[in-house]
């Protein structure tokens, strides 16, 4: 029982935190509502989940060579709980995946488990390029929507309209893509732990990984619709005054990056062409969303951007997964000497 509730509590926070980096784009340019927004986002994180969370959720059973048995995953858990509220009552987006590996890796050290410190690595690489993958791919993606509305001449009506039908319909696909990125937080470090026998309110449910998708994507979806709108602000307008085009410049970034780490097919045929290996992982969608809002804001030499909270943001990147890192370690070193004794 107590899984599930945990599963519950990160879902929720998730759900709250990163919701907004698929919306926050179109509600800070005030092309959306967000209730509006929240309802796509709810319909297209639980397809995405069912669909494409398998992948990306991998990673952490092969991070830890002998994983922990499931009656500790509450010590990996709750260091992630306790930063994150942290984080969210500073009004500072974290990385749900981050934040969930390094607690694992401090419940290792402690534990003298066996860690994969090649993937590990790996891991790091990847999260530092991604941002900066992002910085580049949105500002290349402002300039080909902003040439092709040249090139057909819409007036400022039109633009308007397409723009918003646009900001609808990528921002499903977006929401589709991160639902495999901020469920995979969740479930993979139980994915060792799939098709077990969990009693719950005195029923026997055997959770297999469809069930557990749909239950965590859920539950992100509710956090969403509760507790997301102070962050959209945040993504939205508070690092940068975000204008319609380059909202959808967002999207189409956070689109092409979260595939592209979650989908076996792109991920074999961009393999094929790359001197070095991909592989799926959970991103940081909240991290591809600020990259994004700096790199649009570079077109205009960062005039729009707070450098307060922009640093602060940045500075939060270090700061949040060395504090999960030694929250865990000092929980679990808490637990061991009480058990030990």
């Amino acid at each position: 029982m107590i899984d599930i509730l945990l599963i519950a509590i990160i879902a929720i926070i998730i759900g709250a935190n990163d919701a907004s980096n698929v919306f926050g784009s179109a509600v800070g340019s005030k092309m959306l509502k967000f209730k509006i927004s929240v309802v796509f986002f709810i319909i297209f994180i639980i397809s995405g989940s069912i669909i494409n969370a398998e992948n990306p959720s991998q990673v952490y059973g092969n991070l830890i060579l002998d994983y922990p048995d499931i009656s500790k995953i509450f010590l990996i858990i709750i260091p992630v709980v306790v930063i994150t509220i942290i984080s969210l009552k500073l009004k500072i987006p974290s990385s749900i995946s981050q934040s969930v590996i390094f607690s694992l890796i401090g419940f290792s050290f402690v534990e003298k488990l066996s860690i994969n410190f090649d993937l590990f690595y790996n891991l790091i690489y990847f999260w530092l390029a991604t941002p900066i993958i992002a910085f580049i791919l949105s500002i290349l993606f402002c300039r080909v929507i902003n040439f092709i509305f040249k090139i057909l001449r819409f007036n400022i009506f039109q633009i308007d309209y397409q723009i918003r039908l646009a900001l609808i319909f990528f921002g499903c696909i977006a929401a589709f893509a991160l639902g495999a990125h901020l469920t995979a937080a969740i479930v993979g470090i139980y994915s060792p732990f799939l098709d077990i026998d969990l009693d719950v309110l005195n029923f026997s449910l055997i959770l297999n990984d469809k069930k557990l998708y749909f239950f965590a994507s859920a539950l992100i979806g509710l956090g969403a619709y509760l507790f997301s709108q102070k962050i959209v602000r945040t993504i939205g307008s508070q690092i940068s005054n975000i204008k319609p085009v380059p909202a959808l410049a967002i999207l189409f970034t956070q689109i092409l990056i979260l595939f592209i780490f979650s989908s076996d097919y792109l991920i074999e045929a961009l393999n094929v062409l790359l001197p070095f290996q991909i592989f799926a992982m959970p991103l940081s969608a909240s991290h591809i969303t600020f990259a994004s809002i700096i790199g649009i804001a570079s077109l205009n030499k960062f005039r729009e951007v707070k450098p307060k909270h922009t640093i602060n943001i940045i500075l939060s990147w270090i700061i949040i997964p060395i504090s999960v890192f030694c929250c865990s370690i000092l929980l679990t070193s808490i637990y061991k000497f009480y058990n030990v004794s």
